[in-house]
C-alpha cells in the first residue's frame, strides 16, 4: 500500500469507475476555486464484468485492487473511501411524486422536510429483486407555487410537493458491486448512476437547462441520459458498446479479440464514407495462421453495422423521454467508444441532430492531460458528483447555523414599533 499522506488544503475525493473493459480510479483534490487537481490515476483491465454487471466477483475484486493500488502509488494517498459508478440494462428510471406538510412551527423548510418528502416519493411498488439507488428531484412545488428546481431549504410554506425520478437497480448487482469494493478494504461514500456522473463532467448548466441528450459509449454498455430545465428527465442503458464492436470484428474475420481490438483502434472507422485512403492492412492470423490482408473499408463496414444499431436504439430511448423535439443543445457523445473515427458523423446521420464530443471539464491542475479524454468522463464525473453533494451539505449546515426570525418574531417587532408610536 502507498504511504499515508494527508492533504494540507482541500477535500480529497476518489472516483471508482467499474467498467466492463477497464477499472479506473481517479484521486482528486478540490481547490479553493472549486476546480479539481488530479493527483493520481489508476487503471486495470476489467475481467469480471459483462455488460456492466458483475459475473465473476473474484476477478472483479482483483481488478479493483490493482486499479486502487496504482492510483495510491501515483498520488501518494492511502485511499480510504470511494464514490462508485453503476450502470447496465438492469437500471430503471421511474417517475414519482411526494407530498408533505412542513413540520417547523415557523413554516421554515428544513433538510428533514426534504428527507420526508423523498420518503413519500419512494412509496411505490417494486419487485423483490429491485432496490432504489437514488432519488433525483425534478421540481418542487410549495403551496401551489411551482417552477422551483433548487432545494428549497430555508424557504417558507405550509405544504411541499415534489416530482422526482426514482432510479432502481437489481439488488444482486448492487450488492455484488458493493461487496467487491468493500472487500478490498475501502468504504463506499456513494453509489452513483454512471450516466448522471458523466453528465457532470461533459455537460454544462446551459446545455442541461435548454435541453440535451448524452450518449456515453463504454466498453460493455451504452448509457443514455436526457436533460431539460437543468434536471435529468430520462435515463436508460443498452447492451451494445465497444466490446460488441470488437467481438464482431473478431468473429467475422476469424481473429482473436486482442488483434480485433488493435485493428479497431488503429484502422477502424464507424462510417465508411469517412475513409480517405482505402489502404490494405495486414492482420495477424489466429494461432500462427497466415496473416490476412484486407481493405480498411471492410473493417469499417463491420463496425458501421453495429454502431448504426447502437445509435438507432439510443435514438429510441431519447424519443421515449417525450421531449426529443425540445433539445436545442442536441446530442453529446462521450465514453471510450466515442473516440472511434467517424462516430460523431454517423451519430449525426442516424439521429438527425447536431452531435458534439463530450470531454471532461472543470479540471484545474495536476494530471490534466491524462484525463482530458471521453474515456475518463465517468471517473471525473463521480468526483464532481461527490463534490456537489459535499457543497450542498456545507450550505445546509450554514443555513442551520443561522437564526431565522420566524413569523412570531416579525409580529413581535411590528407590535413593538406600534407601541413606540
Amino acid at each position: 500500500m502507498a504511504k499515508k499522506k494527508t492533504a494540507d488544503k482541500g477535500e480529497i475525493i476518489v472516483g471508482l469507475d467499474v467498467g466492463t473493459t477497464k477499472i479506473c480510479t481517479i484521486v482528486a483534490q478540490v481547490r479553493e476555486d472549486g476546480r479539481l487537481n488530479i493527483l493520481g490515476v489508476g487503471k486495470a483491465p476489467s475481467t469480471g464484468l459483462s455488460r456492466g454487471m458483475v459475473v465473476n466477483p473474484g476477478k472483479t475484486l482483483e481488478s479493483i485492487k490493482a486499479s486502487l493500488k496504482e492510483a495510491e502509488e501515483r498520488s501518494g494517498f492511502d485511499i480510504k473511501s470511494v464514490t462508485v459508478g453503476i450502470a447496465g440494462p438492469h437500471i430503471r428510471c421511474i417517475q414519482s411524486e411526494g407530498i408533505v406538510a412542513i413540520a417547523h412551527p415557523d413554516r421554515i423548510i428544513t433538510e428533514e422536510d426534504i428527507e420526508r418528502l423523498y420518503e413519500s416519493a419512494k412509496s411505490l411498488k417494486l419487485s423483490k429483486d429491485e432496490k432504489i439507488i437514488d432519488v433525483i428531484p425534478q421540481e418542487f412545488i410549495i403551496d401551489s407555487k411551482d417552477g422551483i428546481f433548487d432545494l428549497p431549504i430555508g424557504m417558507f410554506g405550509l405544504r411541499m410537493e415534489a416530482k422526482v425520478n426514482i432510479l432502481t437497480g437489481l439488488v444482486s448487482q448492487i450488492d455484488d458491486l458493493s461487496s467487491c469494493v468493500q472487500s478490498v478494504g475501502v468504504d463506499i461514500d456513494d453509489i452513483v448512476l454512471e450516466p448522471l456522473a458523466s453528465s457532470y463532467a461533459v455537460l454544462n448548466d446551459s446545455e442541461k437547462k435548454v435541453g440535451v441528450a448524452m450518449i456515453d459509449i463504454g466498453g460493455g454498455t451504452t448509457d443514455i441520459a436526457v436533460f431539460k430545465k437543468g434536471v435529468i428527465k430520462h435515463t436508460a442503458g443498452i447492451g451494445i458498446a465497444g466490446s460488441q464492436v470488437t467481438n464482431d470484428i473478431s468473429e467475422t474475420l476469424g481473429i482473436d479479440e486482442k488483434e480485433a481490438e488493435r485493428i479497431k483502434k488503429e484502422y477502424g472507422y464507424a462510417l465508411v464514407s469517412e475513409i480517405i485512403n482505402d489502404d490494405i492492412i495486414t492482420i495477424q492470423g489466429i494461432k500462427g495462421r497466415k496473416p490476412l490482408k484486407i481493405e480498411k473499408s471492410i473493417i469499417a463496414r463491420i463496425i458501421q453495422a453495429r454502431m448504426e444499431e447502437l445509435f438507432v436504439l439510443a435514438g429510441q430511448e431519447i424519443k421515449r423521454s417525450g421531449i426529443e423535439s425540445y433539445l436545442p443543445a442536441g446530442v453529446v457523445i462521450t465514453g471510450g467508444g466515442s473516440l472511434l473515427r467517424g462516430t460523431r458523423e454517423l451519430a449525426t446521420q442516424v439521429l438527425g441532430s447536431e452531435v458534439n464530443l463530450g470531454v471532461p471539464m472543470d479540471i484545474g491542475g495536476g494530471l490534466i492531460k491524462e484525463v482530458e479524454s471521453p474515456i475518463y468522463a465517468t471517473g471525473i464525473g463521480l468526483i464532481l458528483h461527490r463534490m456537489k453533494y459535499l457543497t450542498q451539505k456545507k450550505n445546509v449546515k450554514s443555513l442551520k447555523g443561522k437564526k431565522h426570525p420566524g413569523l412570531k418574531n416579525v409580529f413581535e417587532r411590528i407590535k413593538h414599533w406600534f407601541d413606540e408610536l
